[in-house]
């Protein structure tokens, strides 16, 4: 099974998409991520699925609203 380290403080970082064949190695970038950025917050996961969705869009040319006669029964 696959794992990542995951800097929670820095959601951006890209190397939070890492994979690693084992926990050990996870760990060795968790601690990584701690000795650059003391303050961090980290954590390590094991990858138990991966989810890939579709998604279909189609457009196309709205229908013409009805005309209204507010006043029909006063003629």
């Amino acid at each position: 099974m696959p794992y990542v380290a995951i800097n929670l403080t820095n959601d951006y970082d890209a190397t939070n998409k890492t994979r690693y064949a084992n926990q050990e190695e996870a760990d060795a970038r968790a601690r990584e991520i701690l000795n650059q950025f003391p303050s961090a917050q980290v954590y390590t996961a094991r990858i138990l699925k991966d989810y890939t969705a579709e998604v279909s869009i189609t457009a196309k040319d709205p229908a013409e609203p009805q005309p209204t006669y507010e006043n029909d029964t006063a003629l």
